[in-house]
């Protein structure tokens, strides 16, 4: 079989690319690491064909001109979610610095009893924390007073509590009736360091963020595309589990919709392409 073509320059062999993420207000890419499919981006838009009676097609007009794509993100960093969230995430971070005059915990007649384990719930202005250490001011009941620790009650790990403590109320001599409140005062609790994303409201609007796909090859020359204005597709966030039966890894599957940003000239709105042809 004759050779029909010597131009093989731009013959690539797969080999995975980078995801950047610049989210609105952001100043640098964020690489949103590890992901576990290719990446697709597909330019599309509708069409508009203008056919006459006895000319034939007379023109075709396009609008709406985007691209669709998407990939599986498999480094499920918080961060990286809430940038593509368009705004729709908040995160909050919490190091493990002690929280000081905690929000009080009330126990109400009748939620409570004795040798039943009520979990202790840490809370400062609202905000719930897990905790590794927790010093109480004092435990009161509305009829007999201050109560003492391990000889009236007790405190001790829970993993089944959200703050990851219980307390239990022992049958002693200073407690004379089951009919009152409880009323807990925390001195401090140091909390489990952590990141929480916040989301849900009736209703929002999207903020988009750009996207840089690249690809580095052994000589270091680039090929990519960087996309103007991008919005995560609706049903893209999945916050799975997997079963201990199945393989692979969790992951986010991400599609998404990159529209036209109209500040920019007219022409080079939607997607950049790019290649460095120069080798190292």
């Amino acid at each position: 079989m004759p050779v029909q073509t010597t131009v093989t320059n731009y013959v690539t062999f797969p080999d995975g690319a980078k995801v950047n993420i610049k989210a609105s207000g952001d100043v640098a890419w964020t690489d949103l690491g590890v992901i576990g499919s290719s990446v697709t981006n597909t330019l599309e838009w509708d069409e508009n064909e203008v056919e006459s009676a006895n000319a034939g097609t007379l023109v075709k007009q396009i609008r709406n001109m985007r691209i669709t794509g998407g990939f599986t993100l498999w480094n499920l960093d918080p961060a990286g979610i809430e940038k593509l969230g368009n705004g729709i995430f908040t995160k909050v971070v919490t190091d493990t610095t002690p929280i000081t005059t905690g929000d009080n915990q009330v126990i109400a007649s009748g939620d409570w009893a004795y040798g039943v384990t009520m979990p202790l719930v840490f809370t400062k202005l609202g905000t719930n924390y897990k905790a590794t250490a927790v010093t109480l001011t004092s435990v009161t009941g509305s009829v007999d007073g201050a109560l003492a620790e391990n000889v009236d009650y007790f405190i001790h790990p829970d993993e089944n509590s959200p703050s990851g403590y219980s307390i239990s109320f022992i049958d002693s001599a200073d407690i004379t009736t089951l009919v009152q409140n409880i009323t807990i005062v925390f001195a401090s609790f140091t909390p489990v360091a952590s990141t929480k994303l916040y989301a849900g409201q009736s209703t929002a609007t999207l903020t988009s963020y750009a996207l840089q796909i690249i690809h580095t090859d052994d000589n270091g020359k680039t090929r990519g595309i960087e996309l103007f204005a991008v919005e995560s597709n609706s049903g893209g966030f999945a916050f799975n589990f997997k079963g201990a039966n199945e393989d692979g890894v969790e992951e986010l599957p991400m599609t998404y919709t990159a529209k036209l940003d109209t500040t920019k000239t007219s022409g080079r709105q939607l997607i950049e392409i790019f290649r460095d042809e120069n080798a190292e």
